[in-house]
């Protein structure tokens, strides 16, 4: 199935509202209107604008997709002290606000945590299913750290031994995604496998991949250092109290989220479907398709 992509830019479209303790969240609904509520997880780093990518396989399943910015990313207030356990009562405080009763959850890569973390809090009458696609997961055992890319390594030792320096890591990223975009690209086209240099060679797909990075760091890199030094230490929720029937897809060629990941994912999550690719990468966006047809089955 070919992937339509939006031709405007969206970075000045967003909905926000005003959370219990002040802070500010704001989202942007893609696909059907009409359809199944579910709300979409972006990456670390990323933004709301990153469902784009999802938007057109959510028309076709009659999806609401709803993509919120995490704190400190695009237009939604940073958070101190967040752990992930947090997170669902953002979602909580937002699908009330939008008045939904029942939904599900979908994302990508970094959005692993936050969906694992809804999971575990939310009752399975109120969300219905998790979809993820190339979710990341804890460093929770000895072959995940093996199977770690060299920056990740890097990151996680500084993360666990010296996390007040994400900050200055995170700085040189942001400030290129943000004015240097084609460095921020070519940097990280030099890093990936064959499947995704292939992706990237998309233009269509480049100018919103763009959109959705300099919209992640509209607010610097404090966000998207947080998050990543929450992602790297032990996290605060266990993935095996997740509630719900869990959909995940990975590609072999994966060079950020290990196949470790996923074999981990499948011993300790307990109603989970793992679905591994051979021969695809971290963007492989047409599975949004099939994520979604798998997750609809579970509100019939």
């Amino acid at each position: 199935m070919p992937i339509e992509l939006p031709e405007q830019d969206y970075s000045d479209e967003f909905e926000r509202f005003t959370l219990s303790d002040g802070r500010k969240l704001a989202w942007l609904e893609w696909g059907d209107p009409n359809g199944f509520p579910v709300f979409y997880f972006h990456g670390t780093p990323s933004s709301r604008l990153e469902a784009a990518f999802a938007d057109s396989a959510a028309n076709r399943h009659q999806i609401r997709l709803i993509a919120s910015d995490r704190p400190g990313f695009g237009h939604s207030s940073f958070q101190p002290n967040r752990q992930f356990h947090h997170w669902p009562e953002d979602i909580d405080q937002l699908a009330r606000h939008l008045g939904i009763d029942a939904f599900g959850v979908a994302g990508h890569s970094g959005a692993g945590p936050h969906l694992f973390a809804c999971g575990v809090v939310f009752e399975p009458g109120r969300l219905r299913f998790i979809g993820a696609l190339a979710p990341w997961g804890p460093v929770a055992a000895p072959e995940i750290l093996q199977s770690l890319n060299r920056v990740d390594r890097f990151y996680l030792k500084l993360a666990r031994q010296a996390p007040w320096l994400m900050r200055a890591a995170f700085a040189p990223l942001g400030w290129s995604a943000r004015y240097w975009p084609s460095l921020f690209f070519r940097i990280m086209q030099a890093s990936v496998s064959e499947p995704d240099r292939i992706a990237m060679n998309d233009p269509k797909l480049m100018r919103t991949f763009r959109q959705v990075e300099r919209e992640a760091f509209r607010q610097g890199s404090r966000g998207a250092a947080y998050e990543a030094a929450l992602a790297y230490r032990t996290w605060d929720i266990d993935v095996a109290g997740i509630q719900v029937p869990t959909t995940i897809w990975l590609g072999t060629e994966d060079v950020f989220v290990p196949q470790t990941m996923g074999r981990y994912f499948e011993r300790m999550i307990p109603d989970v479907d793992l679905h591994i690719l051979p021969a695809e990468g971290h963007f492989n966006i047409h599975r949004w398709d099939d994520i979604f047809r798998a997750c609809l089955e579970y509100i019939s």
